[in-house]
């Protein structure tokens, strides 16, 4: 039996061995969403970046100096006049990202890019038709497409009536609440439940940096949805929570670390049965997060969604069977939007 374990764990190993990407990778950013939630996935996969590219030439010889096998640069052109390069990630300030992603599609690269990938819808066209000419894959790092948890969701979404969302952060002094912060929320809406509009959209502002928004949102398949986007709670307690109803029950999630489902009690004629006998409600814990071993599918970069969109991205500039759910064509009904709520 010892002998047949053993076997088994080699096997996995060799597994993980053999996966190790056989590309050349480009980097351009470096900041703290990055250092703390893509550099980490990228090196777990293998994934070879050649090159690391920043505005400043002397953050551009560190990165030559410390991290090992990469060229730190601030010359973009060099990096994608390279012909070892098939993919490019991009998470630099969201007013970049535009100009960046042009550059990279233009190019002939692979593209993957921190939302937002662009400020308007025109300026998205014009990125979807320069990977159309191109022949570009392009991936968009909305990570929540990927989380296990709203896969499931996505899975029992047509069953709903409605639901409510409430995504609840602190102050956001410095950018566009709606397209940089808010694009999540909205977004995981429109990829769960389809295209949608706003009836109604409520703004408060207590502040320069904290806003909310009350949003009654119709989708074309008939369900409804309420959603609470804020910035006046607080980024140690910053929650996500998306409650839909269904005819069988309720299911519940708790930002990307668990799903439950309560059943209802039944109705009969219009009348409660919990009325004329007890009832007992069953929750059913469908998803949840472990905490016991830290291994990759109970890590929260794993259950936020962060692994799976690169390793997604990673595999089809590799030739390999993934689906992408965040191609720049998938987000137009999200750009939409927000550019309804923003009039």
């Amino acid at each position: 039996m010892k002998s047949l374990i053993e076997k088994y764990k080699n096997k996995k190993k060799q597994a993980i061995i053999k996966s190790a990407p056989q590309g050349s990778y480009a980097f351009v950013g470096i900041g703290n969403h990055s250092l703390a939630n893509l550099y980490p996935v990228l090196d777990f996969l293998k994934v070879h970046l050649k090159y690391i590219v920043t505005r400043s030439a002397e953050n551009a010889t560190l990165i030559s100096e410390k991290y090992r096998g990469v060229e730190g640069t601030s010359n973009l052109k060099k990096v994608l006049d390279d012909p070892q390069i098939i993919g490019v990630f991009v998470c630099a300030s969201p007013n970049q990202h535009y100009q960046l992603c042009s550059q990279i599609l233009e190019a002939g690269k692979y593209l993957f890019v921190e939302k937002p990938p662009c400020d308007t819808s025109e300026q998205l066209k014009e990125l979807i038709s320069i990977s159309k000419t191109k022949g570009n894959i392009s991936l968009v790092g909305l990570q929540k497409r990927y989380a296990p948890v709203y896969s499931k969701l996505k899975a029992i979404s047509a069953k709903a009536t409605y639901y409510s969302l409430k995504y609840q952060t602190g102050a956001y002094p410095e950018g566009d609440v709606l397209l940089d912060l808010f694009i999540h929320p909205l977004d995981l809406s429109v990829f769960l439940f389809g295209n949608a509009k706003p009836v109604s959209v409520q703004k408060i502002k207590r502040s320069e940096s904290s806003f909310t928004y009350l949003i009654h949102l119709k989708h074309e398949n008939g369900i409804t949805g309420a959603l609470e986007l804020s910035t006046d709670y607080s980024w140690t307690g910053a929650s996500e929570q998306i409650t839909l109803n269904t005819s069988k029950g309720i299911y519940h999630s708790e930002s990307t670390s668990s799903l439950t489902f309560t059943e209802k009690p039944r109705v009969i004629a219009g009348i409660p049965m919990e009325k004329v006998r007890a009832f007992a409600p069953a929750t059913k814990q469908l998803f949840g997060q472990n905490d016991f071993l830290p291994v990759r599918e109970h890590n929260q970069l794993y259950s936020a969604g962060f692994y799976n969109e690169i390793e997604t991205f990673v595999n089809l500039c590799e030739g390999l069977k993934a689906i992408n759910k965040s191609s720049l064509a998938q987000l137009e009904d999200t750009y939409k939007l927000i550019e309804s709520i923003r009039s």
